[in-house]
């Protein structure tokens, strides 16, 4: 959808037209969980997280401003909330007292598919990425955004991401032994 519809979509949302959240909601559904997925790793997490991300977005538009696009600006939402989730899970492990049963109601099938889905390498590589690479290679890469638009999000300089993410790629090859890494038996791989 264009820039110039969406827009268009929030100013009529903004004058009352509340119906038309669901025009913005069918279009950015999709990619943000895609995004949250990726983030987060579990189906049900991130169906959870999309469901809150797009109340947060709909409860703050009046704090949108059109100097940022709107896809910036909603991505900025979910990248803050996955980081939230993140951290409320390490704590989980580090405190497991506080978190008592909120892991229980877990679907075997759906952690097997899960886990099936990104595969035990890429597994390894994403969770010793931090939020803010995993963001980046997941923007820059999956979505196709260019470092302009993801440097809004992270709020951070175009050239900066640009070093960041070629930094990231050689951390990346250097867990992945198929791209060049070391092997599990530690010798070097080609």
């Amino acid at each position: 959808m264009e820039k110039a519809r969406i827009e268009y979509l929030l100013q009529e949302i903004k004058a009352g037209a509340m119906e038309q959240f669901e025009v913005i909601i069918d279009h950015y559904q999709q990619p943000i969980f895609a995004y949250c997925y990726h983030m987060l790793g579990h189906r049900q997490d991130a169906e959870d997280a999309v469901q809150e991300i797009l109340f947060r977005a709909y409860e703050r538009l009046e704090q949108y401003t059109y100097s940022l696009s709107f896809s910036a600006w909603i991505y900025k939402i979910s990248f803050n909330h996955c980081a939230n989730v993140l951290k409320r899970r390490k704590l989980a492990r580090v405190l497991p007292f506080l978190y008592s049963g909120e892991q229980q109601g877990r679907n075997f099938v759906e952690e097997k598919i899960d886990h099936d889905y990104l595969g035990e390498p890429l597994e390894r590589i994403w969770s010793k990425l931090t939020a803010e690479e995993r963001t980046l290679l997941y923007l820059r890469v999956l979505e196709e955004k260019d470092y302009e638009e993801i440097a809004v999000l992270l709020d951070k300089k175009p050239a900066a991401l640009r070093k960041q993410f070629e930094r990231l790629l050689k951390k990346c090859k250097r867990y992945f032994p198929a791209m060049g890494g070391v092997a599990n038996d530690g010798r070097q791989s080609i």
